[in-house]
């Protein structure tokens, strides 16, 4: 502006807080940016983490065997007995046939994902109403393989895990199973579906 000069701005008196007041307000300013750097590297670890932790998930790498489940059994579910997760073997809840395909699974692993599609489609028949719970298959599945041969120690593992999920997700494409929601438990269920 051209009413205003140099002389002009140096009359102007400018408030001031008193020195010990000035140090203070610094000390909290830096004490502000060091949490806000804290908070971004832990935010950024918590991405990386996060990205790795779903990368595993859908890869099938994640073992969840550890993590405690909730009490109360998921509409549709009946919880397993006790006996079972000690060790000790009890009987199936569901009927999983033979089909002549357990033998040609035991002599060759590869042989196990026919055995395992005849049995998700029986299981998936005997839903009615009711869940499809991917860790009751599996249980009733590997309680079904000790009560047939108790003699060997043959044991479903993540390969194994990895078909049964996959069989699920081409279940829902086909319509095989489908997808509903359970307003109540805030849960998503699958269901046989028409096909």
């Amino acid at each position: 502006m051209p009413n205003i000069s140099k002389m002009n701005l140096r009359e102007v008196q400018l408030p001031m807080p008193p020195l010990p007041l000035q140090n203070k307000f610094a000390d909290i300013v830096t004490k502000v940016e060091g949490l806000k750097s804290q908070y971004r590297q832990s935010l950024n670890d918590l991405e990386v983490l996060y990205g790795a932790l779903r990368q595993r998930a859908f890869s099938g790498d994640l073992n969840l065997s550890r993590v405690p489940l909730p009490e109360t059994p998921i509409s549709g579910e009946q919880a397993l007995v006790p006996d079972f997760l000690q060790g000790e073997v009890a009987a199936p809840a569901i009927n999983l046939p033979d089909g002549g395909l357990l033998l040609a699974a035991l002599e060759n692993r590869e042989r196990i994902k026919d055995l395992l599609n005849s049995w998700l489609d029986a299981y998936r028949g005997q839903l009615g109403g009711e869940a499809f719970s991917l860790e009751r298959f599996m249980a009733a599945a590997q309680c079904r393989l000790a009560e047939l041969h108790p003699d060997t120690d043959f044991e479903l593992d993540n390969n194994d895990y990895e078909h049964i999920r996959t069989w699920a997700f081409e279940a829902l494409v086909s319509g095989k199973l489908i997808q509903t929601y359970d307003e109540a438990n805030n849960l998503v269920l699958l269901k046989t579906g028409q096909a």
